[in-house]
């Protein structure tokens, strides 16, 4: 079980091009890592940045805080954020940018790797919510200048449900604090929470068949490769879209094509509730 356990973490830093095994946490679902990672890092009174697209995992837990100062850059129509208003956005006081990399609604890619490159300019750090990408994108976290990379299992990663978590930077574990503290099966005789990774984050028992299942996804993922995944993907994409698009072209949200996107894809009946 344990050499299982280690080698999805394992797995887990390859597909993300990260450093340490050790620093893969695993959690439930992504928005249980969101809100350890949102919660732990900020304080009173910072400022972070957000898009218009982020899903409510983000935006719930940002608001539960209260006293935190929210930007949010809006999208155009198309799901699509400017750079430029991004950059503006970026005050002395700003401590971390969080972004959807793709729009759970339209499938809107947004640009990663440039917005990594202003967190790493302006010394901000950088949180990406994969849930929509992890396992159909090439995602570097190195390249990208990710700090830190929230993950679910059970969307691309191809794995079940309940089990999600993210990757997270050596610096940046000293900054954001466990928001669950108990059982981690090491240091049993001490009262205070273990401060080294993985134990500072996993708390209770992990939900093991859930990483088995992982285990198997991930290696299919590594075998296949994501551009193969991606490209498949979007010729179904493209079919539907065309086929959408063919009965009547504004009942589609978001873009009417395969460039830049996932394969989500969202019809807009007017009359009707779409929930």
């Amino acid at each position: 079980m344990k050499n299982v356990l280690y080698e999805t973490r394992e797995l887990i830093y390859e597909l993300f091009n990260f450093d340490k095994p050790e620093n893969v946490v695993f959690t439930p679902n992504i928005k249980i890592s969101l809100n350890i990672v949102i919660k732990g890092l900020l304080k009173k009174c910072d400022n972070i940045i957000v898009s218009s697209m982020e899903h409510n995992a983000v935006m719930r837990s940002l608001d539960s805080l209260g006293d935190i100062m929210i930007t949010k850059v809006n999208c155009n129509s198309l799901g699509e954020i400017k750079l430029k208003d991004i950059e503006k956005s970026i005050r002395e006081d700003t401590k971390a940018i969080i972004i959807n990399h793709a729009s759970n609604v339209c499938g809107t890619v947004m640009p990663i790797k440039e917005i990594g490159n202003l967190c790493k300019k302006y010394n901000k750090i950088f949180i990406l919510d994969s849930a929509q990408t992890s396992g159909v994108l090439n995602i570097d976290m190195k390249e990208n200048n990710i700090d830190i990379l929230c993950f679910t299992g059970h969307k691309g990663l191809l794995g079940p449900q309940g089990i999600g978590g993210f990757l997270i930077n050596d610096e940046l574990v000293k900054h954001v604090e466990s928001l669950i503290q108990g059982g981690t099966g090491s240091l049993l005789e001490e009262e205070i929470q273990p401060n080294y990774m993985p134990d500072k984050y996993e708390s209770g028992t992990l939900n093991i068949p859930a990483i088995f299942g992982l285990n198997k996804a991930l290696k299919y993922i590594k075998e296949v490769g994501t551009s193969n995944i991606h490209k498949k993907e979007m010729l179904l994409t493209k079919k539907f879209i065309d086929e959408i698009k063919g009965i009547d072209k504004s009942l589609l949200v978001g873009k009417l094509d395969t460039k830049n996107r996932t394969s989500v894809v969202s019809p807009d009946f007017k009359e009707l509730d779409n929930g």
